[in-house]
């Protein structure tokens, strides 16, 4: 699904496999296999793709107009990657707002370095559940649970989950383009 969402994104934007690795660092080779299902970008990769086409990662899962207003927690789109234990979850029901709201869910001891978005945005983290280490800009700050950050989106370097137990924060972000 993700890989039909990449290739309808590139074709539409008039990108060659090769250019769209130009822009990403990845290879028009491994490119060509997650398009074609047959690799699973990493997040950091995903990321790099979606920054490339201008699109939000979500969009990737973005296959049929949603009329509910309520989102039931057994129906939100996620993604989930595997190698870096983490899985981010839309909590509205879709990434057609002004703001996005996400769950993120990091394992212990797992780390999350961002990319860099395709547009400036503004977010909050509000840590449900463990302890975070995140960096922001040169600085670092560790938020346990109940504590809050506010940021513009640059200065976002990445985060990690310090404590013994899964780390759950709630983001909202604006413009939603994770």
């Amino acid at each position: 699904m993700i890989g039909k969402k990449i290739h309808e994104y590139r074709i539409t934007r008039g990108l060659s496999l090769r250019s769209l690795g130009e822009a990403t660092g990845l290879t028009a080779a491994f490119l060509s296999q997650v398009e074609n299902d047959q690799a699973s970008p990493s997040i950091s990769s995903l990321q790099k793709i979606a920054t490339a086409l201008h699109v939000p990662m979500f969009s990737f899962l973005e296959d049929e107009i949603q009329t509910e207003e309520v989102v039931h927690h057994d129906s939100r789109k996620k993604l989930t990657f595997q190698k870096e234990k983490i899985t981010i979850e839309i909590l509205t029901k879709n990434i057609n707002h002004k703001i996005g709201a996400f769950l993120i869910r990091l394992q212990p001891g797992e780390t999350n370095k961002t990319q860099m978005l395709y547009s400036p945005t503004e977010e909050v983290m509000y840590v449900l559940q463990g302890e975070m280490e995140i960096w922001l800009g040169e600085r670092r700050h560790r938020l346990l649970a109940g504590d809050s950050v506010f940021y513009e989106g640059p200065n976002l370097k990445g985060y990690m989950s310090v404590g013994t137990e899964e780390l759950i924060v709630v983001c909202a972000m604006t413009p939603p383009i994770l």
